[in-house]
């Protein structure tokens, strides 16, 4: 199993972005760790996008269901993506983990009403 299926957990989906953001702030993203990191976030990103995509088809605001599904998108598109600035691959993946939590609990928290 690789580290990108073991963390599942949304607290170990914050611990992970916190993390990237951390190497990121000390400079410290060529490191194997940081290599790590971002193979966990992609994996992270690619678990939650099914139910944030839900979350955001449901909206009924069009601005904001505009936003959230092209939040899904570009969330997507930068885990496929392999090359890059490695700095702002690990940072939009921290970020897009986040906004991805976001959706995914509104979601559950909307099939519980």
């Amino acid at each position: 199993m690789s580290a990108a299926q073991q963390a599942r957990t949304a607290a170990d989906m914050v611990r992970d972005s916190d993390l990237a953001l951390s190497l990121i702030s000390l400079r410290n993203i060529t490191t194997a760790e940081a290599g790590e990191v971002r193979e966990r976030l992609c994996g992270h990103v690619n678990a939650l996008l099914v139910p944030a995509s839900t979350f955001a088809d449901s909206l009924a605001d069009s601005r904001a269901k505009d936003i959230a599904q092209a939040t899904v998108e570009h969330a997507r598109r930068v885990a496929e993506d392999q090359e890059g600035d490695p700095e702002a691959t690990l940072r939009l993946l921290a970020k897009s983990v986040t906004l991805l939590l976001r959706y995914t609990s509104d979601e559950k928290r909307r099939q519980a009403t």
